[in-house]
């Protein structure tokens, strides 16, 4: 038998390679897997929940509010759960809007027309089918890589040299980049891996769509992210600089939205599908119409000026199909089953002709629309936040470059389990695993020192530029940031020091950085439902916002680390001010906050002794840095940090990184005390 030649070694060695990562990433799943049903347990949610009745509230952005009776229990069920909705014998997945534990009463919203009576429903609120789907699409990569790209793979995850070098952009979209975005974009375009390390304000997203735009001119872009927020808004500033050309014939497609607001209906995925149809494809808008006069279907409830509100044909056809089945009316669920399969093929058709395809990471594991699409590049966006199973499954399916754009100082990955391959696994970001940042794919924090702070990448390291030029943050708040975060490294574009400079010059004026202590009030904690609450906080934040909303001010936001403050922040304002709250205010956590940013940003910190706070101390919780950071770094003239300055100095270390924070604020701003009645403005003292 002849030896194999070294391209054919090379081959068998990729394969074998991605097979030992992919099961390593299996396990880590598993381990996921096992915690969050754990979890669902604790909070009484590991079983489906019956309810007592259903019905149709109305429309709600671009889905359908749908509202239950579920009978009573203590089960933990919070905004922004994910929930599959059972009713009539069809599916929908939804999303939690509220849920009144006293009286029992849920609101959820799903795209999905599933009728004006759900009684019978059943709710589910376990979300490890995602993670087994997603397990599924990654042993099939496994059993059958000649149908994908190993070395992409490979080559993300840092297990294959990448080939490094650059190339100038050749759109007039890309010539308004400033010098440190094309610096990144021409890296971008003559390399196979490329990083971009991009903090607060540098731009992200700008260079995102441009690269998209760029990449499409070699064959068909993936466009990759793990929320929809990220998606959206490179979605956005595509369809605001693409020649219309592109978005006319359909060129760049959104699959899936934001229940919360409507999509752009030029590259939106559902409108692309009504035009097509509209136009006769596959004769489904004739048969659609058929069957709405044969079963004489009204518009739905809340619906605007007699019209359905979904532009999707999979809705229009999904509602038909639900009213056939309840009248039991066999020959219509017949047809519109096939309805439905020729809409799928036609949406399969809208993909196939797509240049630039942008979706969540969930998304792609489980569309069948989206199975069988390849790719020529892969632009991943927020890259610190995208687990790496998900990467690993996004670059499967592409043939060249894979491209990974984020900042490694926000948020990680959301994770449940502390088992060693979850945390060696979905703990760790692409960065880190790389080997830019810390111990070379070791998910190290720190480079091996928990006390040293995260190890930034090098200035010359070849695989990762960086994005220095930030236009959020006036000069006193990046300076905060950039000297805690990012090694004294950002700096201010010219825009910032002609916005500083337009800031009335009247006196008092309020310092860029304030702390806001609450030491003389003697706050307590309470534990409420596994979180923390401080009542003495939030009095003085009510107070501050309403200080600040009659100097003028209306964007602002307030963010918080205990779910428990964040609701009793947001009741107490609202009570509190009424018609007088500032219009664009926002109260959060911090998690949620990632990727926003407010004129004044407000954090409360919460904790106060005698008890002690394991959540913002780093020794404790890994992920308090980054947690800090993206709260800062939301603001563009005014942050205020409330804390409890003599208390946290009891508790934490000396050296804990709040304390140290603390205290730089207080000399380069201004500390001011919580018992003034003027608080906006205050004094130092």
């Amino acid at each position: 038998m002849q030896a194999p030649d070294s391209h054919e070694g090379s081959h068998e060695g990729s394969r074998e390679s991605l097979w030992i990562l992919l099961a390593d990433l299996r396990v880590a799943i598993d381990e996921e897997i096992e915690a969050v049903t754990a979890d669902l347990a604790r909070r009484r949610l590991d079983r489906p929940i019956p309810a007592l009745s259903g019905r149709l509230r109305g429309e709600a952005g671009t889905g359908y509010r749908y509202a239950f009776q579920i009978a009573g229990g203590t089960y933990d069920i919070r905004a922004d759960d994910r929930v599959r909705i059972h009713a009539g014998g069809r599916e929908a997945l939804g999303v939690v809007h509220r849920f009144d534990r006293t009286l029992g009463l849920l609101q959820a919203v799903s795209p999905d027309w599933l009728g004006e009576r759900l009684d019978g429903a059943e709710l589910e609120f376990d979300p490890t089918w995602l993670l087994r789907e997603l397990s599924t699409r990654l042993a099939e990569v496994g059993q059958d890589p000649e149908e994908y790209f190993p070395d992409t793979v490979l080559g993300a995850f840092g297990r294959l040299p990448p080939r490094l070098g650059r190339e100038s952009p050749r759109l007039d979209s890309s010539a308004d980049l400033n010098e440190p975005q094309l610096d990144a974009l021409e890296r971008v375009l003559g390399s196979s891996a490329q990083l971009v390390w991009g903090p607060p304000g540098t731009g992200k997203s700008r260079l995102v769509a441009r690269a998209a735009l760029e990449l499409a001119l070699r064959g068909r872009v993936l466009v990759a992210a793990t929320t929809n927020g990220a998606v959206d808004e490179i979605a956005r500033r595509l369809a605001s600089i693409a020649d219309p050309a592109l978005l006319d014939r359909d060129r760049i497609i959104r699959v899936g939205f934001d229940l919360g607001a409507a999509p752009d209906t030029r590259i939106d995925l559902g409108a692309a599908l009504a035009r097509r149809i509209d136009g006769g494809a596959g004769g489904v808008d004739r048969t659609l119409a058929e069957h709405e006069e044969q079963l004489g279907a009204r518009p739905p409830a809340g619906s605007r000026e007699g019209r359905p509100p979904a532009l999707n044909p999979y809705a229009r056809a999904g509602r038909l199909l639900s009213l056939a089945r309840s009248r039991g009316n066999a020959e219509s669920a017949r047809a519109l089953g096939r309805v439905m399969l020729e809409i799928a093929r036609q949406a399969e058709a809208v993909l196939e002709e797509a240049d630039i395809v942008l979706t969540t990471f969930a998304r792609l594991s489980i569309r069948e629309e989206l199975r069988e699409l390849r790719f020529e590049s892969l632009l991943i966006d927020e890259a610190s936040t995208a687990p790496l199973p998900y990467v690993a499954l996004a670059a499967s399916r592409v043939a060249g470059p894979a491209i990974a754009v984020g900042d490694f100082q926000q948020l990680p990955p959301v994770v449940s389990s502390t088992a060693p391959a979850a945390a060696r696994w979905l703990r760790t970001d692409l960065f880190r695993e790389a080997g830019v940042v810390g111990g070379a794919g070791a998910g190290d924090e720190a480079g091996g020192d928990p006390e040293a702070g995260t190890a930034l990448p090098s200035p010359n390291d070849g695989l990762c530029a960086m994005l220095d030029l930030q236009y959020r943050m006036v000069p006193d708040i990046r300076e905060l940031v950039s000297e805690f975060f990012y090694g004294g490294r950002l700096r201010d574009a010219p825009e910032i020091a002609a916005r500083a400079a337009e800031i009335p010059a009247r006196a008092p004026q309020p310092a860029p950085l304030s702390v806001l202590d609450t030491s003389g009030l003697d706050p307590r904690v309470e534990r409420v439902d596994g979180s923390r609450r401080n009542r003495a906080h939030a009095e003085t934040v009510a107070d501050f916002v309403g200080a600040a909303a009659r100097d003028g001010i209306d964007d602002i936001a307030v963010v918080s680390p205990y779910r428990a403050q964040t609701r009793h922040l947001n009741d107490l304002i609202r009570r509190r001010l009424g018609r007088a709250a500032p219009a664009n205010l926002e109260v959060s956590t911090i998690h949620r906050f990632q990727g926003r940013e407010k004129r004044l940003v407000i954090i409360d910190t919460v904790d106060a002794p005698p008890g002690r706070s394991w959540f913002l101390d780093e020794r404790r919780n890994r992920d308090f840095p980054r947690l800090l950071n993206v709260a800062l770094s939301r603001a563009r003239d005014r942050l205020v940090i409330v804390a409890t300055i003599t208390g946290l100095r009891r508790t934490l270390p000396r050296e804990a990184l709040l304390n140290r924070l603390l205290s730089h604020v207080e000399q380069s701003g201004s500390r001011l005390d919580a018992t003034p009645t003027d608080l906006w403005h205050g004094a130092s003292r």
